[in-house]
């Protein structure tokens, strides 16, 4: 673990721990209390120096005088020497003090003055991060043309030939901060970024809210909800003039202020928000700024020339095969790995130009052998999921799963909450965070609080699934606690918000010390829609923000899906006409035909999706609901056809696996539907390859097999989703276990009393007719709301031919029930539809 030595006076204790406590207790020593006492104390600071990598002087008059500081900085001079502090910061709080006054060696140190905590925590942080990028061996590759485009932007002589902003793209993960970071340092001479999320729905009061939080810190989360409801007040003008202002603070401390697009920077047409060009738009007064953007989508225009302001836009690209094949032998070489050229050869092809990928691959052929590595089915996809479930299965403890659970789902979060929520001693916790640090899945905040690894945060939730209420209450009561106590200078707005998503998600009422805006209420309507599957109050949820903010089109879009679940067509075709009328044809059309697919009408979807297409609408979503809609029709290879261009988006979708899964099965294919379901173990959570194998059972034939696979999809979840319930009572209506089928119904319309009513209904007509209860089956197929579909169809003429054989009745009215089982026969034309438990 990299670690820093605080040195300083006594005097400065109060304001050394304040950075401390941000950076995080288990990355700092900062004072003798961490020493043995008596004479074991000068060997336990040598001890601790030996320890650490990073040396901190905090500089004033007293401790100048102090013999511990003198003590300390005679050690440190002897351990840089010898190699083993790696750097240094003299950190001056006393405008007394002048360079003179330092030993020799410390003048050629990093040095900084500062009033504030924040400047300094910004600053440690960034060097303990270097440290720890070189402990990793983090190698640079490559990227030399996009560094000189951005060198020219930034510095090309002239005084309106540079740019204050530049644009920087390229995917998630590419390295847009690693190649910017590289950038500012060795041409511009600022020292690290200042990082603000843009996320859906903020506005200039936001920026303004998220800068002051992050760059000058309330006292306490009393003071930061007051601060926060006084900037929420301000005209734009005075939020605009705020922002400038933190800017400016930001430059003083030769820092660059970046905003990350987090979905709210630039719209579905790749426009910039209107109130982030009035931003750039005022720095044209102040020249000493500079700034950036970082998106990993493209702006509607290149240059972008807005306003009269230029803003170049760089794309950082894939590498290419000769780069990272570099990359691939430079990292094993590091690491001490041998490997062969034709590992390494391999290893390029398989990464496909995405440098995060070579470090996963790296891990595999060190696990298993140059040999073995690529016989392994997880090297079949490079996204987090399979390296998270490669590190449950090698590396991660059950106090560290807890840790990813939790914080996954609830970032940011302090140490002492996660301490009471997980019941664990802090020795516990610190060592699985440490270790959860360096393997890049948790990290910690400037504020010292801890959060997942953005590209991990998904693969997370998939592979230790969601928190549930008594969790999310369990988070929300200590969190709220903490914060009734807390004093310490901190970026408090973070918490208020995990706060605010923690009572809600737990059912339970909010404190005031919670907090939202519009970016919480769009996370807290997808996490119902995509985690627990409540659309009801995932469409509660959107329609509070659309309310609020009727050109959000992620919240929007967000309620119209809830209603589409939830069957309300009518009034998700008004929103969805909404978007028509501002202009949003190809989003428009696309809601029309997810409306369309979900109602069963998979021609008519198709139509829409094709008229989405003409309009410009792209993405591996629409192609994979294509497909879908041509797998429902029974076109195999129209629908191949589309899965093979979602994967050029998306190679390893595990909505593209099931799907294929499902043509292997149409195609009576056992073979290729076995290989696939080892390919979605890899890349999908446990209970949806349960699902889907069960599903592969069914469709050929072993129903107790099937059965089996069901029920253990639905035990591997406290809410299990509506198709993996239905098709738990299907498996238990086709093995004659009817009481099973029966509670298992009864939780299907206590859990979704507003979904897929004919599913619903259809089953309960298979179990009457199991049960022989014939009228009964009549009574509910008489419900449906489609009842021409085939699967509704065969249900009523079996039904009615069970009421033929099994009843006496009058010789005209069997007549007239023959008549009706043999015109639905005809229709049915010798189909045997199923139900569709997979769209």
């Amino acid at each position: 673990m990299i670690k820093a030595f605080f040195s300083y006076s006594t005097q400065d204790a109060g304001f050394v721990r304040e950075v401390a406590s941000r950076i995080g207790r288990p990355f700092v020593t900062i004072d003798h209390q961490s020493f043995s006492s008596g004479a074991d104390i000068l060997s336990s600071i040598d001890d601790a120096l030996r320890e650490s990598a990073l040396f901190v002087l905090f500089l004033t008059k007293e401790s100048l005088a102090s013999p511990w500081v003198t003590h300390e900085t005679q050690e440190a001079r002897f351990h840089a020497a010898m190699g083993r502090l790696k750097n240094s910061l003299v950190v001056c709080l006393d405008q007394r003090i002048t360079a003179d006054d330092l030993p020799e060696w410390l003048r050629r140190s990093k040095y900084m003055a500062a009033t504030a905590a924040p400047p300094v925590v910004r600053r440690i942080n960034g060097l303990l991060d270097d440290l720890v990028r070189q402990s990793q061996s983090t190698l640079f590759v490559g990227r030399s043309n996009e560094i000189a485009e951005l060198q020219d932007a930034y510095t090309t002589p002239g005084p309106s030939s540079s740019a204050q902003v530049v644009c920087v793209t390229g995917l998630t993960g590419i390295g847009k901060k690693s190649a910017l970071t590289k950038m500012v340092r060795e041409s511009l001479g600022l020292e690290r970024l200042v990082v603000i999320d843009i996320e859906p729905g903020d506005t200039v009061q936001n920026l303004a809210v998220k800068l002051s939080a992050q760059v000058d810190p309330p006292e306490t989360p009393e003071r930061s909800l007051a601060r926060v409801h006084e900037i929420a007040a301000l005209h734009d003008q005075e939020a605009r003039s705020l922002v400038l202002a933190k800017f400016a603070e930001i430059a003083r401390y030769r820092e660059m202020p970046v905003l990350n697009d987090a979905g709210g920077l630039l719209d579905n047409d790749g426009n910039i928000a209107a109130y982030v060009l009035d931003v750039i738009e005022s720095l044209s007064k102040h020249p000493d700024i500079l700034a950036a953007l970082l998106t990993n989508r493209r702006p509607a225009r290149e240059p972008l020339v807005i306003r009269g302001v230029s803003l170049p836009v760089i794309q950082l690209h894939e590498l290419s095969d000769s780069e990272i094949s570099r990359l691939v032998a430079l990292m094993a070489k590091s690491r001490g790995m041998e490997i062969r050229n034709d590992t390494v050869r391999k290893v390029t092809s398989a990464v496909r130009g995405y440098p995060p990928s070579v470090t996963y691959a790296l891990e595999l052929v060190k696990a298993y052998g140059p040999d073995l590595w690529e016989r392994n089915r997880l090297l079949s996809d490079f996204n987090a999921a399979p390296f998270v479930r490669y590190l449950r299965d090698n590396l991660v403890s059950a106090v560290e799963r807890k840790i990813l659970r939790i914080v996954g789902a609830n970032s940011p979060l302090p140490l002492p909450v996660l301490q009471e929520v997980l019941k664990a001693s802090e020795e516990e916790i610190v060592t699985a965070l440490v270790h959860l640090i360096d393997l890049s899945l948790i990290v910690p905040t400037d504020a010292g609080w801890y959060e997942v690894a953005g590209p991990a945060t998904g693969a997370i939730g998939r592979e230790y699934g969601a928190c549930d209420t008594s969790e999310y209450a369990a988070v929300a009561s200590r969190l709220d606690r903490f914060l009734s106590t807390s004093e310490n200078e901190a970026d408090y707005l973070s918490l208020q918000r995990t706060l605010f998503r923690a009572f809600s998600l737990a059912g339970k009422e909010s404190t005031r010390r919670a907090y939202a805006i519009a970016a919480d209420w769009v996370k807290l309507a997808e996490q119902y829609y995509h985690q627990t599957h409540d659309y009801e109050r995932a469409a509660e949820t959107a329609r509070v923000v659309v309310s609020s903010h009727p050109d959000l089109h992620q919240a929007r879009t967000l309620l119209i899906q809830s209603l589409v679940k939830l069957s309300e067509y009518d009034e998700a075709q008004e929103h969805i006409a909404e978007f028509k009328r501002r202009s949003q044809v190809r989003d428009a059309f696309y809601l029309l035909g997810f409306l369309e697919r979900h109602r069963g009408d998979h021609r008519q979807a198709l139509g829409h999706y094709d008229k989405a297409l003409a309009h410009g609408r792209g993405g591996m979503a629409i192609h994979r609901d294509m497909a879908d809609c041509y797998l429902r029709l029974r076109d195999l290879d129209k629908a191949n056809e589309h899965i093979s261009i979602a994967q050029e988006k998306q190679p390893d979708n595990k909505f593209l696996v099931d799907l294929k899964i499902q043509i292997a099965c149409l195609r009576r294919d056992r073979e290729t539907a076995r290989r696939l379901l080892f390919r979605l173990a890899d890349i999908e959570s446990d209970i949806y390859v349960c699902h889907r194998t069960s599903r592969v059972e069914y469709a050929f034939g072993s129903y107790e097999s099937a059965y089996e696979f069901a029920k253990m999809a639905v035990e591997k979840s406290a809410h299990p989703p509506f198709e993996v319930l239905a098709n738990y009572a299907w498996c238990a209506i086709l093995t004659s276990r009817r009481a099973e089928a029966e509670a298992t119904l009864d939780r299907l319309d206590r859990s979704y009393k507003q979904q897929k009513h004919d599913i619903r209904a259809g089953l309960r007509a298979r179990l009457a007719i199991m049960a022989q209860d014939y009228e009964r089956a009549l009574d509910y197929a008489g419900t449906f709301r489609n009842p021409g579909r085939p699967v509704h169809l065969s249900i009523k003429r079996d039904a009615l031919r069970g009421l033929v054989e099994s009843v006496t009745m009058s010789g005209s009215r069997l007549v007239e029930l023959g008549e009706e089982v043999k015109r639905l026969e005809d229709r049915l034309s010798g189909e045997e539809a199923d139900f569709d438990l997979d769209s």
